[in-house]
């Protein structure tokens, strides 16, 4: 945006009375307007200076304000956009989705007597699955499948490596169950996925947090320590995209993370269930890939979820050297956690048509996260977006309540969201609520109106 239209959406502000504060404020109130959408740049500090005739501090100043209020951000050498962060929004298809974000009218958000379920990631069906098959071949069929899709991912594998089971919960029971004992500690980073804690507590196994910041991301000198001092012998961790914020750790710091589990001999349990869920790069090699000598310390674990459409979930465990395969496959036969031939040979033939598929459900989550970006941007710093990396879900902090007080509020308008405590090792209360991206878009806007509404009242 020029300065010159710039100043004419600000009712041609007096140059000699402005000030640092009062541009911001009026800025402010264009974009919570809506005539100051998300992904407007502004005009760079030394043109509006030159335009306003003022200082550049003070146009500084000013962008500063707006920055600190959640409305503006900035990039090296990029300027200053309208928007709470930088990621693919700006330049995303979601604009085209500005009629959606613009519809509201009078008629309920949600239908009376509908409940809107946000919760957890559930993709919508696709093409059907096959209607039988032998169940051996379907086995095969499917772990060479996986196997050269984990290959693209700089993680080689051979097809009897990979253990089948009837979706990621039971992979993760069955390598839980493999390493541990009840009683028993396990690592898990401070804010995790709600149903990862349930299966916890489920198996009796006690949670220790490694330690993140309020969105979720990794506090990696702390995970060290905690791993240096062996506060447990298994870390349960998502690197890729992590939960619930979409939170990534870069290459270095897997491989300092690898290096130092190795030393302390502790095992990393790696979660690359949306690893292919990326908005705008892809991630870096998951935890196995860097060194192949440390692999013994690393089980991975993933889902077809994000793979195929029409098809039952296949949760799948990629097994390290040595006897610990042994020990997962007896357990996976003592669990009876291997899924029906007929699951199976469902996923691997809705597996075939999964890059078209993966492009698809990218684009649908960044137009969403991008969509968000949009609805939250006017009402800042009230409720704020912490926007992903990439992955299913989507973390949105409030500010005067907590995410508790946030879920009953929209519980009782018909829209069911997890809390912070939710996601909380610690079971402590926080100030945001996650919500899944995987819905359709008219219900995700629905949800989101709703959640801006309340930080709204929240605010009366």
């Amino acid at each position: 945006m020029r300065a010159r239209e710039l100043l004419r959406r600000l009712d041609d502000e007096d140059p000699s009375r402005v000030t640092a504060a009062g541009l911001a404020d009026r800025v402010a109130t264009l974009v919570r307007a809506g005539h100051l959408p998300a992904g407007v740049e502004l005009p760079s500090e030394r043109d509006l200076a030159s335009a306003l005739g003022r200082s550049r501090g003070t146009i500084a100043r000013a962008y500063e304000r707006l920055r600190d209020d959640g409305l503006a951000y900035t990039r090296q050498g990029a300027g200053t956009t309208i928007g709470c962060c930088a990621g693919p929004w700006a330049s995303s298809r979601a604009a085209e989705l500005a009629p959606i974000i613009a519809r509201e009218g009078s008629t309920p958000l949600i239908p009376l007597g509908r409940l809107l379920d946000l919760r957890e990631p559930r993709w919508g069906n696709g093409p059907p699955g096959v209607s039988s098959a032998s169940p051996g071949p379907s086995v095969a069929s499917l772990a060479a499948r996986l196997a050269a899709h984990l290959d693209g991912h700089g993680l080689s594998t051979a097809p009897e490596r990979l253990l089948v089971t009837g979706g990621l919960r039971r992979a993760l029971d069955v390598v839980l169950a493999s390493l541990l004992r009840p009683g028993d500690r396990v690592l898990v980073p401070a804010l995790t996925d709600p149903a990862w804690l349930a299966l916890l507590a489920v198996r009796g196994f006690h949670p220790v947090p490694l330690p993140v910041d309020l969105d979720g991301r990794a506090d990696l000198p702390g995970w060290l320590r905690r791993i240096r001092g062996r506060s447990a012998s298994v870390a349960l961790l998502t690197a890729t995209y992590a939960p619930p914020a979409g939170t990534v750790l870069q290459a270095h710091e897997r491989q300092l993370l690898v290096e130092e589990a190795v030393r302390a001999d502790v095992t990393l349990i790696d979660d690359l269930s949306h690893a292919d869920l990326w908005l705008e790069d892809p991630p870096p090699a998951p935890l196995a890939a860097p060194q192949a000598p440390d692999e013994e310390r690393i089980v991975t674990v993933g889902s077809t979820d994000a793979l195929t459409a029409g098809a039952p979930l296949v949760g799948w465990i990629r097994a390290p050297e040595g006897p610990v395969t042994d020990r997962l496959a007896g357990v996976l036969t003592a669990l009876d956690a291997a899924p029906s031939g007929l699951t199976v040979a469902a996923a691997d033939a809705a597996f075939a048509d999964h890059a078209g598929l993966l492009r698809t459900r990218r684009q649908h989550l960044a137009d969403l996260a991008a969509t968000a970006i949009r609805l939250v941007t006017p009402a800042a710093p009230r409720i704020t977006v912490a926007p992903p990396s990439g992955g299913p879900r989507l973390w949105l902090r409030f500010q005067g309540a907590t995410g508790t007080e946030v879920a009953d509020l929209a519980r009782q308008q018909g829209l069911l969201v997890h809390p912070g405590a939710a996601s909380a090792v610690d079971g402590s209360d926080h100030p945001a609520v996650g919500l899944a991206l995987t819905a359709d878009t008219d219900d995700v806007v629905a949800g989101l109106r709703i959640l801006v509404r309340i930080a709204g009242a929240a605010e009366e």
